[in-house]
């Protein structure tokens, strides 16, 4: 969605922001309107979900400068190296979740994945304290990821599972209009930039309430769940890149690709 928003010249915050939109309405509108909002307030992780909603939007104006900062690169790997703080939570939480030997290889061969698959030119950034946004953006996404994992034994139905994902993105909605009441970051609407929200809000919020349904019926531990779909992820959009922009990815990353399936087919056998 990003690189089509890139090749369409589409305004990504203004996106962003209708995303948010989009998304909460179709939650709440799903999960059942106003009933739907009250049985989310009066749940223990209603305030924990509307910080992560913040959460959201910091952490893409994060990516977004450590992007400009040290490179792509920089801010991909550590993205997807997040992954590492919910297995571990996991882990130690959940009794039943266990580190076994198949974990720690397809663990191991996901996390090479990521760096074959993400890792390229790195920009040495003239900035002091750069360091600091990969480690933030590190332990930000961890966290985002292991509050849905954590709370999604709790979702009783399809409907909760829809409530508890509207609250995050109704939150960052709010906070992305706030934002735009200081003029630095006020810009002008255009169609192509609603149309461009419209279509990511709902692939985002159909990209959570899925993960929630796949952390309770997909059979497989948390901790190995989230590797699975980190990786997946990373295959996906990479083979949507070749067919969809007619990219030419590297041996490097063919060959980080077949060890993203390969962890995969671990994990899940």
């Amino acid at each position: 969605m990003f690189r089509l928003y890139k090749t369409l010249d589409i305004n990504t915050p203004i996106a962003i922001v209708v995303n948010y939109a989009v998304a909460g309405t179709l939650g709440w509108s799903l999960a059942g309107g106003l009933d739907a909002m009250v049985y989310a307030y009066e749940q223990p992780w209603f305030f924990i979900n509307a910080i992560m909603g913040i959460g959201f939007l910091a952490l893409f104006n994060l990516i977004a400068k450590c992007t400009k900062e040290m490179g792509v690169a920089v801010a991909s790997i550590a993205t997807k190296l997040s992954m590492i703080i919910p297995v571990v939570g996991f882990i130690a939480i959940f009794p039943g979740d266990h580190l076994t030997w198949q974990k720690g290889v397809a663990f191991s061969m996901a996390i090479l994945a990521i760096f074959l698959t993400t890792g390229g030119a790195y920009k040495k950034s003239t900035s002091k304290w750069a360091f600091a946004l990969p480690v933030i953006i590190f332990i930000g996404s961890g966290l985002i990821d292991m509050d849905f994992g954590y709370f999604s034994s709790d979702l009783e139905s399809d409907s909760h599972m829809m409530a508890f994902t509207s609250v995050p993105f109704t939150v960052a909605f709010i906070w992305g209009m706030l934002l735009r009441i200081n003029p630095k970051y006020r810009h002008s609407l255009s169609t192509k930039d609603v149309a461009g929200g419209v279509l990511l809000g709902v692939v985002n919020f159909g990209s959570l309430f899925f993960l929630l349904t796949a952390y309770e019926t997909s059979g497989l531990d948390k901790s190995s769940l989230i590797p699975a779909v980190n990786i997946g992820v990373v295959i996906f959009s990479t083979l949507g890149a070749i067919l969809l922009f007619k990219e030419k990815p590297s041996t490097r990353i063919w060959i980080g690709l077949a060890l993203g399936c390969s962890s995969i087919a671990i994990l899940l056998i």
